[in-house]
């Protein structure tokens, strides 16, 4: 690959979701928290969450979501600690997350593009044409079918991408209708684009079990990585405890962006 970026020869497959999205978002940020010590797993994570909307670290929630739409249907609004726009999950909808040791010398954009191509394999082998569109999607002729966002901190590097197989695109589009209308805010703002799902462009039903199998099969055919299956670690889920009980459960994170977590917990 490009600028001689390697994967880790061994990887962690994590296959688990939980049923609040609350607590499946303070599972990814407990997993870029990871420290490198020699029991250290880069991780592939592989879930599902319930309906809910999902806003971007830096986004005003009445700008991108119909919050008394969500409230009426149950659909859970929640924040993520990454950046991006906002997204609409529900069990038509797999997640794909990568969490390893910060590679040198790749930029954020060369980062996406790099783990998109697992994403697009997995595609094309499945008889679509896909395209990546910088500077975090995927399309199927021209409609979006993924969108990722990643960080990096000083010592890992975690992408995470949403996968549309058999989403509802009518509430997503209820939802979701703020996120298309002009307003005038300091917040960031998501880039609507027309989406599909691989259901509709395959014009057959679309199991998430065989879409796990398949994306993992195009991760270890571009990583040539050994992956085993595993649990998360003692640490993972305090951590995650923790982060779901002061951060991702609480209002003032999910609808205004403010914390006092770290704090709390000591994150650095």
């Amino acid at each position: 690959m490009v600028n001689e970026f390697r994967y880790p020869e061994k990887w962690r497959v994590l296959d688990l979701s939980y049923a609040s999205a609350h607590q499946n978002l303070a599972l990814e940020e407990a997993l870029f928290h990871g420290d490198l010590s020699d029991d250290f797993n880069p991780t592939v994570r592989l879930w599902v969450n319930p309906a809910a909307t999902v806003i971007g670290r830096f986004q005003d929630v009445k700008s991108e979501v119909d919050v008394e739409f969500c409230l009426r249907n149950g659909i859970q609004v929640v924040r993520r600690f990454t950046g991006g726009g906002a997204v609409y999950h529900d069990g038509g909808n797999l997640n794909f997350t990568i969490v390893m040791p910060k590679p040198e010398n790749i930029a954020l954009l060369e980062f996406h593009r790099i783990n998109a191509s697992i994403i697009q394999d997995c595609v094309d082998r499945l008889g679509l044409e896909s395209e990546f569109v910088s500077p975090n999607s995927i399309e199927v002729s021209s409609k979006k079918i993924s969108g990722a966002a990643a960080c990096f901190n000083q010592k890992l590097a975690l992408w995470h991408s949403s996968i549309l197989v058999s989403t509802d695109m009518a509430i997503s589009t209820v939802a979701l209708a703020p996120s298309r209308r002009d307003a005038q805010t300091t917040y960031v703002r998501s880039r609507w684009k027309p989406m599909t799902t691989l259901e509709a462009m395959l014009g057959k039903p679309a199991l998430l079990s065989y879409m796990k199998t398949q994306l993992l099969q195009s991760f270890q055919k571009l990583s040539n990585a050994k992956l085993q299956h595993m649990s998360t670690t003692p640490s993972e889920e305090r951590l995650t405890l923790t982060l779901l009980a002061n951060k991702y459960s609480r209002y003032e994170w999910n609808y205004h962006g403010t914390s006092n977590c770290k704090g709390e917990i000591g994150l650095k």
